[in-house]
């Protein structure tokens, strides 16, 4: 994901921005969209279809951009694609996950967001179109559908909105977010499942209402990755912008539930959850249940949710549901996620004895941090251990580290966090548990100091048993 440039436009204030728009743009009211009179925009050029083209991150995001209809433009890799899902180890560390929250009492939904392809394929020229296998992409989406079911995930079902024909569009023209209408088209088919989840009902409702207020402008990503190809430039898409609120008695200051209410639906996910598209009010409309919204712009599938499971709100309030909105094109197999994930659900370390603890302050270069053996040599084999770090800074996004073994072999482990997130410089993660490495018995961690480190970094490090064994790990460079 990638830093959506969004501008929030009310009424008042869009006066004042339509007059410092460039000329040929003006608008009828103050809370109506700018009427453009200018030339339609020219075609991509030829190196929009050069896949070499796209060597940075963030054109690589984009491989590659086709021309559609208008202003319309899609990516082949992600929008066009015919494959979903993910591996039959990444469905069962899913399941794993899925589990984990169940004995908890938590409930986890998965908001699997359709392609491009698969809602605006209309909006395809004619030749795209007759390239693009879209009964392939359907069936395909809705075997992934079906497999996240098996798991025992609630995930909604969103073939209803395929090919729409819609006086507002699921999808922005040149940006990859959905639209707030796409958003409470998505919200509603969210919702009707939310209704169908065991205690449910028993969750406190409230009537909300949405209202529009005013514009969001959006110069989308796809728009800003042709411009960087080829040299074009486009005009700003406008779409309504929403917000969502209580009304009848709970509308005045939250008291209808008592003062210690806690939302008991939570959301975590992309940016597509933001404020800016109103997924989250959307979603308390049409369910009646208030939503505590988590969800991180910028942080792909993982980050919100790895934040969430490490903060106090969710240890001491623990949610009835979690929903876990996320597009199609993330791995979500990813061995690196579980690995922190799983332990995260109960809290790493914290409350359990600790086999092995020790705080240091850190130097450059590497830093032994938990060694086994220095009192006794203890049987710290991989498929029964976790071990939870804390930096005393918590601007550090990567932990990197050598877990040494008995046996002389080694594992090299970097686990980044997004910039857009806080856990207060905790990493926690579960050492290795896959063939080969779940009987090795752990002999050091060491901690490499960060390339930027702060002055006076110091860690506090533990090493605890797991409070279940068997769960996926990370495949890690050995040595």
């Amino acid at each position: 994901m990638y830093t959506k440039k969004t501008k929030w436009l009310t009424p008042s204030a869009l006066t004042a921005a339509l007059l410092s728009a460039a000329s040929g743009v003006h608008a009828e009211t103050p809370s109506t969209a700018p009427q453009y009179q200018v030339k339609a925009a020219n075609q991509l050029c030829p190196a929009a279809a050069d896949n070499s083209l796209y060597n940075t991150k963030y054109l690589g995001f984009f491989t590659h951009l086709v021309q559609a209809q208008g202003d319309w433009l899609f990516r082949t890799s992600y929008d066009l694609r015919t494959d979903f899902g993910t591996t039959p180890e990444g469905y069962q560390r899913l399941k794993q996950l899925r589990d984990a929250l169940k004995r908890k009492g938590i409930e986890l939904m998965v908001v699997y967001q359709p392609t491009r392809g698969l809602v605006n394929r209309e909006k395809l020229t004619e030749a795209e179109r007759a390239g693009f296998d879209y009964d392939l992409a359907k069936q395909n989406y809705l075997a992934a559908i079906e497999q996240l079911r098996k798991t025992g995930i609630w995930t909604p079902d969103f073939s209803p909105l395929f090919d729409e024909q819609e006086q507002h569009a699921y999808y922005f023209k040149g940006d990859h977010h959905w639209t707030p209408y796409g958003a409470e088209r998505s919200a509603k088919i969210t919702a009707e499942m939310l209704k169908q989840i065991p205690g449910f009902g028993e969750i406190p409702k409230q009537e909300y209402a949405s209202k529009r207020v005013g514009l969001l402008a959006k110069f989308g990503t796809f728009h800003k990755a042709a411009g960087q190809l080829c040299g074009s430039s486009y005009a700003t898409e406008y779409v309504d912008r929403f917000e969502t609120e209580a009304v009848g008695d709970g509308a005045s200051g939250g008291d209808l539930f008592g003062d210690e209410s806690q939302p008991q639906v939570a959301l975590v996910g992309t940016s597509n959850s933001g404020p800016a598209y109103n997924f989250a009010g959307f979603l308390q409309q049409y369910s009646g249940a208030e939503v505590l919204n988590n969800a991180v712009s910028g942080g792909g599938f993982d980050s919100s949710l790895l934040q969430y499971l490490s903060s106090k709100e969710f240890h001491e309030h623990p949610p009835k549901i979690i929903v876990w909105e996320f597009a199609t094109h993330y791995d979500i197999a990813q061995k690196s996620f579980y690995r922190q994930a799983m332990p995260l659900v109960d809290n790493g370390c914290a409350g359990r004895k600790a086999v092995l603890q020790n705080s240091v302050t850190l130097h450059p270069g590497g830093n032994e941090v938990l060694v086994n053996g220095k009192n006794q040599l203890l049987d710290l084999r991989g498929s029964n251990y976790q071990v939870d770090l804390t930096f005393s800074d918590p601007s550090v996004k990567q932990m990197s580290a050598t877990l040494w073994y008995l046996n002389g072999r080694r594992e090299n482990l970097k686990l980044d966090q997004s910039d857009a997130t806080d856990t207060g410089g905790r990493y926690v993660f579960q050492l290795r548990n896959d063939p080969g490495w779940a009987e090795l018995n752990l002999l050091a961690v060491e901690i490499h100091s960060p390339e930027q480190m702060p002055e006076k970094l110091s860690v506090q490090a533990t090493l605890c048993q797991r409070p279940t064994a068997g769960a996926s790990n990370l495949t890690a460079k050995a040595e």
